[in-house]
């Protein structure tokens, strides 16, 4: 795992994506778009992650291990320093009253699995969120936390 820095240059997207060759495409297309991107596997990595070096955006499946998307997002909406951070929730679960509840514990998007690389980077612009860089953000990505491979 890298503990690279960030390009200060570039708009960061931080995925969080238990299934390997998901988060690998998510990462293939934001990097293709411009984007600078840490990939992590589970909700502990990424509240440390977001606490290391806040993203611009987040991309947040649902299921992941231990700590659940879901509980993520509440506890990232529960803190004000994370207030302005776009999270884009990406699940295979389409059923039921989940897309509500996604987006009523402050979730700015709700997509389902799979996504198009164009509906997603639409999605991500749409939401203001540019491959180039809107605010300065911390320089180093913490213990644990990939640094996407290109």
């Amino acid at each position: 795992m890298a503990s690279e820095p960030m390009n200060q240059d570039l708009t960061s997207v931080l995925v969080v994506e238990d299934e390997r060759h998901i988060a690998s495409f998510l990462e293939f297309v934001l990097k293709r778009a411009g984007y600078e991107v840490a990939v992590v596997y589970d909700g502990e990595q990424a509240l440390a992650a977001v606490e290391a070096f806040t993203p611009d955006a987040m991309l947040l499946d649902l299921m992941l291990p231990g700590l659940t998307g879901l509980e993520v997002l509440k506890r990232l909406r529960a803190d004000p320093r994370y207030a302005s951070l776009v999270i884009m929730v990406l699940s295979g679960r389409s059923f039921g009253d989940v897309p509500a509840e996604v987006l009523e514990a402050g979730a700015n998007e709700y997509c389902t699995k799979p996504i198009g690389p164009s509906t997603l980077l639409k999605k991500l612009a749409d939401l203001g969120v540019p491959p180039v860089a809107r605010t300065p953000r911390r320089s180093s990505l913490p213990d644990g936390v990939a640094e996407g491979n290109g």
